[in-house]
């Protein structure tokens, strides 16, 4: 348990769902890209086995004491399941050089087979991590598995470039895409579930920034929902979707998606979000990891979690801080603790807006 907190996370979790008094309200903060380096690893040593991405998640708990820890597909996990190369810097995320779907109209590479907790390399590590963190600090914090949209899978699989062309030219064949991705998402989750971890979702590519609303309503609303109740249908809860840029038209439509917990971007006002839909689903958000949490500093970024609190802290259906999206890899170390010193203050229960100004 972290020192200044007063219950762990599991502790606190089952408080509140029972309603009962807690120290504070929860606190998350993505801290995926730089958390090998507080190790003093490369990404390539972390991204070696289940041991050591249960090492770097177990560190990042340690040091800042949020309420879970995660481990992830990955933007590209499906992409590399298929075949993608790959680049494979020492430090900063990799990027697909060459995707495994030359051409849309020709998806004959597609099979579940290679989509499953034994066959897909990133899942299968990610499984057997998960269940070390169990092991280890189960006791104390939750972890969950994070996997990507459907719609990110598919620009994985054909490049974001194909993806939006076909989505005007061959709007069949994004559906064909779309369909076999969703069942294959679901089937590598359904051991996760089984198993009694949470999930959550990251789907970029599906930004407002990049597609228009009645594409997103069009070719990520009915295939989210699918996976959304496929994943309630094995062990319910909520199941909460991170979508990065803006997503100020979207908000209605994420939560169409069947989503209960929505993690918004900084580009994304918070008093917007809960004023269209916070009295349907908890809203997550939204510190700007660059300019403040990676550029700013310390008392800025303070300054920036009390904004967030201002505007969120009464959403009817509640409100967890966060950054708005991953911290990036070269974030001052003292601006993430100063964002959790800050967060635990602004979230102490009972929340008073004094602690906001």
């Amino acid at each position: 348990m972290h020192k200044d907190d007063l219950m762990t996370p599991v502790e606190r979790a089952k408080a509140l769902e029972k309603k009962e008094p807690v120290d504070r309200l929860p606190i998350s903060m993505f801290y995926f890209a730089p958390g090998h380096a507080l190790l003093g690893w490369t990404r390539k040593q972390e991204q070696a086995d289940a041991r050591s991405l249960a090492e770097v998640q177990k560190k990042v708990y340690n040091v800042f004491g949020c309420d879970g820890i995660s481990v992830s597909y990955g933007l590209h996990g499906m992409a590399v399941a298929f075949g993608a190369v790959m680049s494979n810097p020492e430090h900063q995320p990799p990027a697909i050089l060459e995707h495994p779907i030359k051409d849309i109209n020709d998806l004959s590479i597609l099979d579940l087979e290679r989509v499953t907790v034994k066959t897909d390399p990133t899942v299968k590590k990610c499984y057997e991590a998960a269940h070390i963190l169990r092991e280890e600090l189960g006791h104390e914090v939750s972890c969950s598995m994070g996997f990507t949209g459907a719609f990110t899978c598919a620009s994985g699989l054909v490049g974001t470039e194909q993806l939006l062309r076909a989505l005007h030219r061959q709007p069949e064949q994004v559906h064909k895409l779309m369909d076999f991705i969703t069942q294959a998402l679901l089937q590598l989750a359904r051991p996760f579930l089984e198993e009694g971890f949470n999930v959550s979702v990251a789907d970029p590519v599906a930004s407002g920034t990049i597609i228009q609303r009645k594409r997103f309503q069009e070719f990520v609303v009915p295939y989210a929902r699918r996976f959304v109740e496929g994943c309630e249908a094995v062990k319910p809860g909520p199941i909460s979707c991170h979508i990065c840029g803006d997503t100020s038209k979207l908000l209605e439509d994420m939560v169409d998606c069947g989503y209960k917990m929505v993690s918004l971007d900084n580009k994304v006002d918070l008093a917007l979000a809960k004023e269209k839909i916070g009295h349907r689903v908890h809203l997550i958000g939204n510190v700007d990891p660059i300019n403040i949490v990676y550029l700013g500093t310390p008392e800025q970024v303070k300054a920036g979690v009390r904004e967030c609190f201002q505007k969120a802290w009464d959403s009817p259906c509640g409100f967890t801080i966060s950054t708005g999206c991953d911290s990036a890899y070269g974030t001052p170390l003292e601006n993430s603790l100063a964002f959790m010193s800050e967060a635990r203050k602004c979230a102490k229960y009972p929340l008073n807006p004094e602690n906001f100004i």
